[in-house]
């Protein structure tokens, strides 16, 4: 049994083990990587390398069936959208909802985009472009084709993406600040600690309003690391509102009778560069969300909820 296909421009110019993944992900990586080694995968009519990288519009051969064209049981298909467009769209992520499954059947943003998305045919699957914690709320780009993929992909690595997070965070924090502090993640506890060889780190804030318990803070990751802004907050005395991590047990207890039970941290605004022609009609926007209850009801409290307008 075999198969045989046609590259798209979603395909053009990946490493061809990359496209036979994504096309067929229920089949294992050593089959794949064997029937490689092999050559029972033919470019053109030829053995190919892994490495490889077709044009649009090469022939493909595979020694088994066709794929399936829908992925099983990611989940449920609702979206609250925050820009619709051709090549990308930009969704607001609730806490509580992973971006990506963790197994089989999960509910997650990107499943439920691959339930409501029809250009599967292709062996493309719409892929989001930066990542949020399960319980962090707000702004998820996903890419919707191969080239506004790897457009997307190449403005957040060349950082010509500005991402602001707003976070509520214990103690009156100074006006502003930098906080440049490398970062290593221990895979074991899921935690990350500052370490002269960890990975480089760069956050910057300003307060927008505060007292001596807490304080609205505008946070931009300028680099992009897991748990960075809220490792580096507490690291730097602040740390986040109801973060079981990295925060203070009796404030948040305190918080959590009042209705806060995850870090108050939203990712509330994507400045886009200028992109290429496939992303005009994203390139130069500047998207907002506004925070969810949680995070609304504890600036209601302090009489802080008019500041978000402007923020």
């Amino acid at each position: 049994m075999s198969y045989t296909f046609k590259t798209s421009e979603n395909d053009a110019g990946r490493r061809l083990d990359r496209i036979l993944r994504t096309r067929w992900p229920q089949v294992p990586l050593g089959r794949i990587m064997g029937a490689l080694r092999k050559g029972e995968v033919l470019l053109e009519g030829k053995p190919a390398e892994p490495s490889a990288r077709p044009e649009s519009g090469q022939e493909i051969t595979v020694p088994w069936e066709a794929p399936r064209t829908k992925e099983p049981g990611t989940g449920r298909a609702d979206l609250s959208f925050v820009f619709e467009g051709k090549n990308a769209w930009v969704l607001e992520k609730p806490a509580g909802l992973l971006v990506q499954p963790a197994g089989p059947g999960d509910d997650s943003l990107i499943g439920r985009v691959w339930n409501r998305f029809e250009g599967l045919g292709d062996g493309f699957r719409p892929s989001a472009v930066n990542r949020l914690d399960r319980n962090t709320s707000g702004l998820v780009t996903v890419a919707l084709t191969g080239p506004a993929l790897r457009a997307l992909q190449e403005a957040w690595r060349a950082r010509r993406v500005k991402k602001t997070y707003l976070a509520i965070v214990l103690g009156d924090a100074p006006s502003s600040g930098r906080i440049d502090a490398p970062i290593r993640k221990d895979p074991v506890k899921n935690r990350v600690e500052t370490a002269p060889d960890g990975e480089t780190a760069l956050t910057h804030f300003v307060k927008v309003v505060g007292d001596a318990e807490l304080s609205l803070l505008r946070v931009e990751l300028v680099t992009g690391l897991s748990h960075q802004a809220r490792f580096h907050l507490a690291h730097r005395g602040f740390p986040i509102l109801g973060d079981p991590k990295y925060g203070r047990f009796g404030p948040n207890r305190f918080w959590a009778a009042r209705g806060v039970h995850r870090p108050l941290l939203h990712a509330w605004m994507i400045e886009f560069p200028d992109l290429p022609p496939c992303l005009a009609d994203l390139s130069g926007r500047n998207l907002i969300c506004h925070p969810p209850k949680d995070f609304r009801e504890v600036l209601r409290s302090k009489g802080w909820l008019e500041y978000i307008l402007g923020v």
